[in-house]
């Protein structure tokens, strides 16, 4: 008797977390396994990994791991990451010193940093992402709202006399002029 050519092979792979078989899902970012327990189950992994292009090695070392620090080219524009990466996920992040550090309303342990979303915009959000969600889409003053008096404002309009501000707490939104 002769065998087919092609056979077919189920291949199972099994969670590493939990034990239960991963299934082939779509995302956003394309096609990924994730755990078939899901809820209760959080494993993911994507199928094919996220290109950076590598420009250049540095001389610098990681301070997370050790290894040398590469300049890279990523969906975002070049930024400087760790060579053993997904091993080491250190990246050097851009931080103003001339920026006023305000802490965080939600969670009052961290403070809000610029941050670039998916389609490239910049936002406001907690360093203490994932446990603190709070975030803000522009960039936030330590301005009270005389209404609500929660500690942080949106700067709407300025001109040379006078600046127009929108409460930042997402139940008052209050409009002001400071």
């Amino acid at each position: 008797m002769v065998e087919t050519l092609f056979q077919r092979i189920k291949h199972e792979e099994l969670c590493p977390q939990c034990g239960s078989p991963l299934q082939i899902k779509q995302g956003k970012k394309g096609l990924f396994l994730g755990c078939s327990a899901y809820p209760e189950c959080d494993y993911l992994r994507p199928l094919q990994r996220s290109e950076h292009k590598v420009l250049k090695t540095l001389d610098e070392i990681c301070p997370k791991c050790g290894n040398l620090l590469q300049l890279k080219q990523g969906s975002f524009g070049m930024f400087i990451g760790c060579s053993h990466y997904p091993e080491c996920d250190f990246v050097v992040r851009e931080e103003s010193e001339t920026e006023e550090k305000i802490t965080c309303p939600e969670c009052k342990t961290g403070h809000l940093i610029s941050r670039r979303g998916r389609q490239g915009k910049i936002f406001y959000g907690c360093n203490n992402f994932p446990k603190c969600k709070f975030s803000l889409p522009a960039k936030p003053y330590a301005v009270p709202c005389p209404t609500c008096h929660f500690p942080l404002s949106l700067l709407k309009s300025e001109d040379r006399e006078k600046q127009i501000f929108q409460c930042a707490n997402k139940t008052c939104r209050h409009i002001f002029e400071q």
